[in-house]
């Protein structure tokens, strides 16, 4: 069982692959044969039909993974003749280690709020692991233009969320969770009230698209262990 689902995570990391909407489905059915599709919050949920979620009252998150598209390096200025058909843009390093260390503290911060769970830096008796991956990562903030000149932009960027949940003990797979999210205005246009796209904006955008996630799987782990 946890060969199963972690082939999809590894495949998923390990590939880099666009892993959209429509794809999530098709991949998730096909090679999680043992878990079952259920509705949640989230676009794609997978659970074990025998996994019982009252018996956990701790959380152990493993280091996040992240995983960018290639669409070559990062440009540090935007001329005129930059192709307008470009729509996608290369992240620099640093630029990488800010989105990775906004997203990480994000999410964590929202996750320590459960209610029905504490968040532990142990692994032991009654513990979920939580591994969480952001795949596929683009950006659609263009470099800047020579030249003063304002950018308004509805979504900086977007990225696939995969979380997996396992037994601490056992090392089964419980859930599966997936779901590809734009980060940018929360309303998904441009608006009287939308500000021009800089460095803050973005990271703001960023920690905002990584606590809304981590909010509802915080919420939808609340639920779980809680039920009876």
């Amino acid at each position: 069982m946890r060969l199963v689902v972690t082939g999809l995570f590894l495949a998923l990391v390990g590939g880099g692959i666009a892993y959209a909407q429509e794809e999530a489905d098709s991949a998730a059915s096909s090679r999680v044969d043992e878990l079952e599709k259920v509705k949640s919050a989230f676009r794609e949920t997978w659970v074990h039909p025998d996994a019982d979620f009252t018996q956990y009252d701790k959380i152990y998150l493993w280091e996040g993974q992240f995983e960018y598209r290639d669409v070559g390096p990062a440009q540090k200025t935007r001329s005129s003749r930059m192709s307008t058909r470009n729509r996608e843009f290369g992240i620099s390093d640093s630029d990488r280690e800010k989105f990775e260390s906004v997203v990480s503290e994000a999410f964590v911060k929202e996750i320590q709020k459960g209610k029905k769970f504490t968040v532990v830096d142990t692994v032991g008796p009654d513990t979920i692991i939580m591994r969480a991956a952001a795949l596929d990562i683009i950006s659609l903030v263009p470099p800047e233009t020579i030249g003063r000149s304002e950018i308004y932009l509805a979504s900086i960027g977007e990225a696939t969320l995969m979380i997996e949940l396992l037994d601490a003990e056992t090392g089964d797979v419980l859930a599966v969770v997936a779901e590809r999210r734009k980060m940018g205005n929360p309303s998904g246009q441009i608006d009287m009230m939308t500000m021009p796209t800089n460095s803050v904006s973005v990271l703001s955008d960023v920690r905002r698209w990584a606590r809304s996630a981590a909010s509802k799987l915080r919420s939808e782990l609340d639920k779980a262990i809680a039920a009876k």
